[in-house]
């Protein structure tokens, strides 16, 4: 059986229990630094290209737990008398719970160098999470059967009927889609319909005709490269454009009303074990040259400035932060949100499955 620090973490082994067989450059009372990773592509991406040189140059051992947003959190919880964790990552969503809940730390800015280069928009509740991985979020289409999207207005249309994949509930995503309808309805830009979905009831519900299917697996979004489907959303980019960059003929659209963000970040778990190590850790996913790799990898945009891409990458980048503000990326109030995300979705259930 290979050995792997996934597979020793989950046999709950220790390098006692394996004399002859683990040979690390470290030695036994090397530090250990605990991080929750997303148990993703990017979360992997992590795993072998950037912690292993980061174990070799703190002379430490990282064990990592996957998990999302939610999972994570869960985790902090399950911890929080005996803390575990040094750091967590979660999506934007998460920070003011967490930091509500006293989960999480403020970001020390002096040990954390790097945060000096992270675009403002991606600094959270005054300091306590960091952006560090972008994607946009809007709907999808198949390039060769439907043109771009001018308004989201279009998807309610007749001839989409049944031929529209809409996200499952159980996805932040959905909630984005509540704002678009409000936003319809109103006439407001989604900064302000946000606060105005309860409007927005009535015309979501005229789009179910359209619902060919609700899906909950990054997988079926094929379905409209496949011809199974016309439209589907809303979707995060780091979700299409890795098929797209390898010729399936899938890609975003951007509706004149906007897109919005979707981004993974990062924290300092509150009286955190290895407080300067976890800071050290957090620099490192930060710095311009990791940041470069993650984002060429995934296809996701970095937070840090001034990293140049190549065009072949750069095309599906919101990035530098001009260009996110060209595309009308916004970033919903979750602390408005997430009291009321609850409700919302059941609500939301209600409407496609009656």
């Amino acid at each position: 059986m290979r050995l792997t620090r996934r597979t020793l973490i989950k046999a709950g082994a220790s390098t006692l229990a394996f004399p002859t067989i683990i040979n690390h450059a470290w030695s036994q009372d090397a530090k250990q630094l605990h991080v929750g990773v997303y148990n993703s592509a990017l979360g992997r991406l992590i795993q072998k290209e950037v912690i292993p040189k980061f174990e070799a140059e703190f002379k430490c051992r990282v064990f990592t737990t996957e998990g999302a947003t939610l999972s994570n959190i869960a985790a902090l919880r399950a911890t929080r008398d005996t803390p575990r964790f040094s750091v967590m990552m979660m999506d934007d969503v998460g920070i003011p719970q967490a930091k509500q809940e006293g989960l999480i730390g403020k970001l020390d800015a002096d040990k954390i160098p790097n945060l000096a280069k992270v675009y403002p928009r991606y600094i959270f509740e005054d300091g306590f999470g960091v952006g560090f991985s972008i994607s946009s979020a809007a709907m999808f289409i198949n390039p060769q059967v439907t043109k771009p999207l001018k308004s989201y207005e279009e998807i309610f249309d007749a001839k989409y009927r049944k031929q529209i994949l809409l996200n499952t509930p159980k996805n932040t995503q959905s909630v984005l889609m509540l704002i678009v309808a409000a936003s319809l309805v109103t006439g407001k830009p989604f900064k302000e319909a946000q606060y105005l979905v309860d409007q927005g009831w009535d015309k979501l519900a005229t789009l179910k005709p359209n619902v060919l299917t609700i899906y909950d697996s990054e997988a079926q979004v094929l379905q409209v490269a496949q011809g199974q489907a016309t439209i589907g959303g809303i979707e995060y980019s780091k979700a299409i454009y890795p098929h797209t960059a390898k010729g399936l003929p899938i890609d975003m659209t951007f509706p004149k009303e906007g897109a919005f963000t979707g981004i993974n970040s990062m924290t300092i778990v509150k009286n955190a074990p290895e407080p300067e190590l976890g800071a050290a850790f957090i620099n490192r996913i930060l710095d311009p040259t990791v940041a470069k790799m993650l984002s060429e990898q995934t296809l996701s945009a970095p937070s840090v400035s001034g990293i140049d891409f190549k065009p072949e990458t750069a095309k599906f980048l919101a990035y530098p932060d001009t260009k996110a503000t060209d595309l009308g990326l916004f970033t919903p109030d979750w602390n408005f949100i997430v009291p009321r995300r609850g409700p919302w979705l059941e609500k939301y259930n209600e409407v496609f499955t009656s």
